[in-house]
């Protein structure tokens, strides 16, 4: 791909563009997603015009672009998180129907848990987060559990910082996050409460592959008053669907 002035490549200046759109920003204008992706206005409006003809924007009512259905059907047809979520979904699917509140998959992304899937009632607690948005490693049990179980060298660049707080029950002490990480080694599970909505807690557990290596977390997230009794419960249950994901992905590779 060629460089522009700045030695940036073409898509290197599309995945800015691509990233200027967001579940807060869905739709933008042309000027909008310049400034977003800190781009000259005709450079951006050229990309976006470009991209919109390979269909990876559309363009919509009001002259806006959202992200185009062709980089979803990209994205569709063979991506590693699609088989995992597709592998998950019925187990996850009988976990919902038992506690009608948010299940979720996360994977780790860098220093972040992409959440891959998840499964939500009408009357579940707010959330913040997001199917396909991501959130620091450690401000969530899904999260958490993926990060306890990560390469030693992994956790040691992370709990070198930054780890930032949202709220006043998220530490941001590099000494409390590793004995929260071995604690939930040692337990084989993740227990949050408010570390991004007060009113929450989250339970998470790793989902194995077929050797031992964690390749996904699952979690559910419920109001932060539930009594020990059902978070044991929970646990029980996310564990007894962690088993059942990796039997699927065992036989699905055979």
């Amino acid at each position: 791909m060629a460089n522009s002035s700045t030695g940036e490549s073409v898509l290197e200046r599309a995945d800015r563009i691509l990233a200027a759109f967001t579940a807060e920003q869905p739709r933008l204008t042309g000027a909008r997603i310049a400034a977003l992706a800190g781009l000259p206005p005709a450079t951006a409006h050229r990309l976006v015009r470009d991209m919109a003809r390979r269909g990876w924007l559309d363009r919509v009512e009001g002259g806006r672009y959202v992200v185009g259905t062709r980089l979803w059907e990209l994205a569709n047809r063979s991506s590693r998180e699609l088989g995992l979520a597709q592998a998950a979904r019925p187990f996850m699917g009988d976990i919902h129907a038992v506690l009608r509140q948010h299940v979720q998959l996360g994977v780790v992304e860098g220093r972040e848990v992409l959440l891959v899937e998840r499964l939500s009632h009408p009357r579940a607690v707010p959330v913040r987060s997001a199917v396909a948005g991501r959130l620091p490693l450690h401000l969530s049990a899904t999260g958490l559990v993926l990060l306890a179980h990560a390469p030693r060298d992994v956790q040691e660049a992370y709990l070198q910082g930054p780890i930032p707080a949202v709220t006043e029950f998220s530490s941001t002490d590099p000494r409390v996050l590793a004995e929260e990480l071995e604690r939930i080694r040692a337990a084989g599970h993740a227990v949050q409460t408010g570390y991004l909505e007060p009113d929450t807690a989250g339970i998470a557990v790793p989902v194995r592959s077929r050797g031992e290596q964690v390749v996904a977390g699952l979690g559910v997230i419920t109001p932060a008053g539930d009594p020990a009794a059902r978070a044991g419960a929970i646990v029980q249950a996310l564990h007894t669907a962690a088993h059942g994901i990796r039997r699927t992905l065992r036989d699905a590779a055979r």
